[in-house]
């Protein structure tokens, strides 16, 4: 009894695929390939995900799936990168707030009637 796993080729996959995309339940194609429902349907949710891109074959990767990732890659280390150089400047800046202006009165009891009773009062006419 062989155990290693089996490798069915791209062509079969997708054959399978368009059966049941033709209407044919799992069952019958699985009974006419000799194949498990379960693998169908396997085989159906890589499709939907990936399309194309699905079944490259066994240790292969298509080149424009290649290219995509890298496409991906880089736009992923400028994001990482902007990111880091806002992070920089917030913290630059909560530094020099922190220096250079007193914090808020939180309370607001001394500091708020200090300011009002500077302040003239206006006169009604």
């Amino acid at each position: 009894m062989d155990l290693s796993p089996s490798v069915y080729p791209r062509k079969l996959k997708l054959s399978a695929i368009r059966a049941l995309d033709a209407g044919e339940t799992h069952a019958q194609v699985a009974r006419r390939l000799q194949l498990s429902p379960k693998l169908l349907e396997r085989w159906r949710a890589e499709w939907r995900a990936q399309g194309e891109a699905a079944f490259p074959g066994t240790g292969r990767r298509r080149p424009q799936v290649l290219a995509n990732e890298q496409q991906r890659r880089a736009e992923l280390e400028r994001k990482v990168g902007q990111l880091t150089m806002e992070n920089e400047f917030l913290k630059k800046a909560l530094e020099h707030f922190r220096e250079h202006h007193p914090p808020a009165v939180v309370n607001g009891s001394a500091a708020c009637t200090a300011k009002s009773k500077k302040r003239s009062p206006r006169r009604r006419r």
